[in-house]
């Protein structure tokens, strides 16, 4: 098991797509979603874990030393930028063996199980693999690899709704059977909400929230109704987002709701219901922007 532990991190780019003063600590046998927009500098935060690319300042440690790409610790990572490609002309099958030797706890069994499941041939060259083969092949080899730190950026997000709910399921029964560390961006994070222990929320390159799962499903809100009764019912209690329908007015409220107002609310047939990952993160963005205006 092994522990990442970001201290004040900056890594700034040309193209805005930036990490400014991160400090976090990635827990071993957790795992983190990652959401942002695309500018949020989610990828280069994952460059960075995953000893792609090396920080303008500050410092990351990974048990206790300072990540390099020494083989010693990087042999306890495993990450595919979006823009890795193995060799054309290798095959899957001898892309595997390379693995083998490149992971100690690598897992050739459970590779070719899932190759099999996604219907991947071990002797195709990866040249005549599709887009969203070599996305599936490069997510199968991080599951098998059993790194101690595993990375995956919009993993599978090339492929089908069904291709992504399955592959997540394997994601979260193999972290059940062998807990690491897994760090994870995607873009259909409600998809998949069940699986995360922690999610960070990232905007212009500064973490600007982290919440655990539990946060996220008991401290968030919709509240629907009649906007005129609604209003009314609703001062003094936190509001982060606001939408307006016709007649019918729907806030998103951060605050776990006691026995009493959930019965104040029914009463005025007020709908209460939960909020997508995605909605809050959109939420505190919004609120973030509308507070650097003023």
């Amino acid at each position: 098991m092994s522990v990442l532990v970001c201290e004040n991190i900056t890594k700034i780019n040309q193209d805005h797509n930036s990490i400014k003063n991160f400090n976090y600590n990635f827990l071993e046998s957790k795992i983190y979603a990652i959401l942002g927009k695309s500018n949020s500098g989610k990828s280069i935060l994952l460059d960075l874990l995953g000893a792609k690319t090396k920080v303008d300042s500050g410092a990351i440690y990974l048990d206790g030393e300072v990540l390099t790409k020494n083989s010693n610790l990087t042999q306890k990572l495993c990450y595919f930028p979006k823009d890795f490609s193995f060799s054309p002309l290798e095959s899957v099958k001898l892309i595997f063996s390379s693995m083998e030797k490149k992971f100690p706890k690598w897992d050739n069994f459970y590779a070719h199980e899932l190759l099999s499941y996604y219907n991947i041939k071990p002797n195709t060259l990866y040249g005549r693999l599709l887009d969203n083969q070599r996305n599936i092949l490069h997510s199968i080899i991080s599951l098998a690899s059993l790194a101690n730190i595993t990375l995956f950026d919009e993993a599978i997000n090339s492929t089908d709704i069904k291709d992504r709910y399955d592959f997540f399921k394997f994601v979260y029964e193999h972290h059940q059977r062998y807990p690491r560390t897994i760090i994870i961006c995607n873009d259909y994070i409600d998809e998949i909400d069940y699986m995360f222990d922690k999610v960070l929320f990232l905007d212009k390159g500064k973490l600007i929230e982290d919440f655990t799962n539990e946060d996220l499903k008991n401290n968030f809100r919709y509240l629907s109704g009649k906007s005129e009764v609604l209003k009314s019912l609703i001062s003094g209690i936190k509001v982060i987002g606001v939408e307006q329908r016709s007649n019918t007015l729907t806030v998103c409220v951060h605050k776990k709701l006691t026995k009493d107002e959930i019965r104040k609310f029914q009463k005025y047939l007020i709908k209460i219901s939960e909020v997508p990952f995605e909605k809050i993160f959109i939420y505190l963005v919004n609120l973030k922007e509308l507070k650097e205006r003023k």
